[in-house]
C-alpha cells in the first residue's frame, strides 16, 4: 500500500464513523477483517503521510466571549482553580516531596494506588496551566508559573521527572502514565509562555526514559494501559523537534504493549479484528486509539492504517446522542442507550482529544463536527454551569442523580455531582479542566498548502504569522447559540493567503461574504483567497434546522445546529457532603414529582419536525453565561397521557439542563 492509498483508507474511516445519529447504520458484522500480528514492528513498510494541518503554537488562539468567561469562572470560583484545596490527591506533591520510596508509598487516595495521585495532580495542573495562560487571569498565571518552577526544581541530576524516588523508579505500572500527565502540562506551558528551559527539561526527562528502556533494557511494567499514553508526549516532541527518536520509541512502546497486553481493545491484534467489539475500561480504549493513528501517519504502515480505520469504525457503535461514548467504567460492548447507558467525564475529554488528533492529521471535517458536538453537549451537560461540580457518570436521559444506579436501587457512588469525586477516584475532575483549553487549541490550524483554517467556531482571537507577516483575526460570534460568525482580519501589512472555513455538517445552506475575495468550495470547506489588509471582514452564515434524530432505542431527540435539546425535570437537591472550602459540596438530585412517562412526539407531525420552532429566550440575563440561561430554546407540542393530549413544552440546550432531564422520547401514533 502506497502513501496515497493509506491516506485514502484513513480518511474514509472519518466519513463513515461520526454521525452519532445514525448508529444503526454501523455494524461490525459487515466485515470480518483480518487479524494482524500482535506486536508492531519497528521497521517501516511505507512512507510518512503529511498531516492535513499543522498545529499552531498553543497560545496563538485565545478565548473570548462566553468561552473565556467560562474559563475565568472555573478558575476563580470553580473546582478548576481550587482542587488542591479540596482534596489531598491533588495536593500530596507526589512529583517532589511526596514521591514514592521503598519505605514510604504515596497511597493517599481511595484506591490506595501509589501512582494515582500523579494522575490527579498531573492532569489537573495541565488543565490549570492551559486555562490560566489562555484566559490570562493574573492570579492563575502566577500560580501556574510557581508550580512549573517547583517541578523544575524537583528534576533529578540525570533528568528524571516523576512520582518515584531513585530506589523505585522505572519498576512500576503508572510510571510512564504519570510522567505523561505532568509533561503534557509542561509542554503546554513552554508553548504558552515561550519558556524554552521547560521544553529542555521535558526533553531531558524523556531522553532518560528512552535510554532506560531501549538502551538499558529495563522491562516495561505491564497491566496498566494508561502507560501507553506516554505517546502523547512523544508525538508532541517529535512535532516540535523533528527528532525521529521519539517516534521510534513510540513504535517500540506500542509494539511491546500490543504484544504483552493482547486482550486490550486498542492493541494491534484487537484493532485488526473489525468484528471484535470494545469491552475494556472506556477511557483507556478511547485514548489509546490516538497512538496507532499517529504511528500509521508517521510510518505509512498498512497494518497500523487498517487498525486505525477499524478503531474509528468501532467508535460509532458506542457513540451516545450527546456525542460522548459508552463507558460505565467498562464499555462491555453495551449499546449507547440514552436511558440505560452512561459515560464518564474522563471519556468525554479523551474522545475530544482523539477527535482533535484525527482532525489535525486527516483534515476530515466530520471530526470537527464531533469535537464541537461533544463539548457543547456531553461536556456541558455533565457539569454545573458555575463550575463547582461535575457528574462522574452521566446518562443522556437522567431521571435521578442520587447515588443510585441508572436502573434500579443498587448503590452507585459515581452518580452525583462533586468537585472531587474523591470517594471514588479524582480522575474525572482533573480531566474536566482540560476540555475548554483543548477546544480553543483546535479552533485554528495551518493547512499544508499555506494560509489558515478556521475549524472550530466560537468567540476567540488569533495572533500568528502567515507568509512571514503577523496577522491578527478576531472571531466575533455567540456560536453555537447564534448562526453568524464574523471575522476581522488585521495583518501588519497587506498579504495574500488562503483562508479555509469549515462548513458544519448540520448547516443546510451556508454562505460566505467577503468583499474582493475569490471564494471557492473544496468539499466541506470554503477557500477564501484575497490580498488581506487591516480591517477586512468576512461574514459566515449558517442555516440550522430543527432535526429529529433517532437513538439506538428507537426514541427520538431534537437537535438544532450544534446543540442537542432536552426537557428539564424539576429537582430537589440532597446535600451529601460539605467541603471546608465554602461554595463546594457533593450533591444528589431527585425529581420534585414523578416525570410524565407517556409523553412523546406525534408521529404524524414528524415531516414538519413535530411543529417545533426555535426562539430566542426571554430569560437570558447574561450572554456570557449561556448555559445558566440559554439564549435559544425550541418550543412546540408533544402528546401526553393515555389520551395523547397536546401539551406545550420548551426544550433547552443539554448544557442548560445538566441535572435531571429527558432528551429522547417515543413516537406516539
Amino acid at each position: 500500500m502506497d502513501r496515497r492509498e493509506l491516506l485514502k483508507l484513513l480518511t474514509s474511516a472519518a466519513g463513515m464513523a461520526f454521525d452519532p445519529f445514525n448508529l444503526s447504520a454501523q455494524s461490525l458484522a459487515n466485515d470480518p477483517g483480518e487479524r494482524a500480528d500482535a506486536a508492531a514492528e519497528t521497521s517501516f513498510s511505507g512512507y510518512a503521510i503529511t498531516p492535513a494541518f499543522d498545529w499552531l503554537r498553543m497560545g496563538d488562539v485565545k478565548p473570548a466571549g462566553w468561552i473565556k468567561e467560562q474559563m475565568l469562572r472555573d478558575l476563580r470560583s470553580g473546582f478548576a482553580g481550587n482542587l488542591a484545596k479540596l482534596c489531598k490527591e491533588a495536593s500530596s506533591d507526589i512529583f517532589l516531596t511526596g514521591r514514592n520510596t521503598l519505605s514510604s508509598q504515596n497511597t493517599t487516595n481511595e484506591l490506595g494506588v501509589n501512582w494515582w495521585n500523579g494522575e490527579t495532580e498531573g492532569n489537573w495542573r495541565a488543565g490549570h496551566i492551559m486555562m490560566a495562560c489562555l484566559s490570562e487571569d493574573p492570579a492563575s498565571v502566577q500560580e501556574a508559573a510557581n508550580y512549573v518552577q517547583h517541578i523544575l526544581d524537583s528534576q533529578d541530576a540525570d533528568g528524571y521527572l516523576g512520582v518515584f524516588a531513585q530506589d523505585t523508579r522505572f519498576k512500576h505500572q503508572g510510571e510512564l502514565w504519570t510522567q505523561a500527565c505532568l509533561m503534557r502540562g509542561l509542554l503546554a506551558y513552554s508553548e504558552l509562555t515561550g519558556d524554552n528551559k521547560v521544553l529542555q527539561a521535558v526533553q531531558r526527562a524523556v531522553d532518560l526514559t528512552i535510554k532506560t528502556y531501549r538502551v538499558d533494557h529495563q522491562p516495561l511494567a505491564t497491566g496498566e494501559s494508561h502507560d501507553l499514553m506516554y505517546a502523547d508526549v512523544l508525538e508532541r516532541l517529535d512535532d516540535l523537534t523533528g527528532n525521529t527518536k521519539y517516534r521510534d520509541f513510540a513504535l517500540w512502546l506500542y509494539g511491546t504493549w500490543s504484544g504483552t497486553e493482547i486482550h486490550w481493545d486498542a492493541t494491534l491484534s484487537s484493532l485488526s479484528d473489525r468484528k471484535k467489539g470494545f469491552s475494556d475500561h472506556g477511557v483507556n480504549t478511547y485514548e489509546n486509539i490516538r497512538v496507532p493513528l499517529w504511528l500509521a501517519m508517521t510510518t505509512g504502515r498498512e497494518d497500523l492504517g487498517q487498525a486505525s480505520r477499524n478503531a474509528f469504525y468501532k467508535i460509532a457503535r458506542y457513540t451516545e446522542m450527546s456525542g460522548s461514548a459508552v463507558s460505565q467504567e467498562w464499555i462491555n460492548d453495551a449499546a449507547p442507550d440514552p436511558s440505560n447507558s452512561e459515560y464518564e467525564y474522563c471519556v468525554t475529554k479523551e474522545l475530544q482529544f482523539t477527535f482533535l488528533s484525527a482532525l489535525q492529521k486527516l483534515g476530515d471535517p466530520h471530526f470537527a463536527d464531533q469535537v464541537e458536538y461533544l463539548w457543547f453537549n456531553a461536556a456541558q451537560g455533565s457539569r454545573l454551569p458555575d463550575g463547582s461540580a461535575i457528574s462522574y457518570l452521566t446518562s443522556d436521559n437522567r431521571l435521578h442523580c442520587n447515588l443510585r444506579a441508572i436502573e434500579g436501587d443498587a448503590a452507585e457512588k459515581r452518580n452525583k455531582f462533586s468537585p472531587t469525586h474523591s470517594d471514588v477516584a479524582v480522575c474525572c475532575n482533573p480531566n474536566a479542566t482540560q476540555v475548554a483549553a483543548l477546544y480553543v487549541r483546535g479552533m485554528w490550524m495551518r493547512p499544508k498548502q499555506g494560509g489558515l483554517a478556521a475549524l472550530l467556531y466560537g468567540p476567540s482571537s488569533l495572533r500568528t504569522s502567515v507568509a512571514g507577516t503577523q496577522v491578527a483575526i478576531e472571531q466575533r460570534t455567540n456560536y453555537p447559540f447564534e448562526s453568524i460568525v464574523e471575522f476581522e482580519v488585521s495583518p501588519e501589512r497587506d498579504v495574500e493567503f488562503p483562508f479555509l472555513l469549515r462548513d458544519p455538517g448540520w448547516s443546510r445552506n451556508s454562505s460566505v461574504v467577503c468583499e474582493g475575495a475569490k471564494i471557492t468550495r473544496q468539499g466541506r470547506y470554503w477557500q477564501v483567497l484575497k490580498q488581506w489588509k487591516a480591517g477586512d471582514r468576512l461574514r459566515l452564515r449558517f442555516t440550522p434546522e430543527i432535526e429529529p434524530v433517532t437513538a439506538s432505542n428507537s426514541e427520538v431527540a431534537l437537535r438544532y445546529g450544534a446543540l442537542l435539546f432536552a426537557l428539564p425535570i424539576a429537582s430537589r437537591k440532597i446535600t451529601l457532603r460539605a467541603y471546608p472550602l465554602p461554595g463546594f459540596e457533593d450533591s444528589g438530585y431527585e425529581p420534585v414529582e414523578k416525570p410524565v412517562a407517556d409523553i412523546g412526539f406525534p408521529t404524524a407531525a414528524r415531516w414538519n419536525n413535530f411543529g417545533f420552532r426555535a426562539e430566542s429566550s426571554a430569560k437570558t440575563t447574561n450572554p456570557l453565561r449561556p448555559f445558566d440561561d440559554p439564549p435559544v430554546v425550541i418550543r412546540g407540542q408533544m402528546a401526553a397521557g393515555v389520551t395523547h393530549s397536546p401539551v406545550e413544552v420548551t426544550l433547552v440546550p443539554l448544557g442548560s439542563a445538566p441535572i435531571l432531564r429527558r432528551v429522547t422520547f417515543p413516537l406516539i401514533p
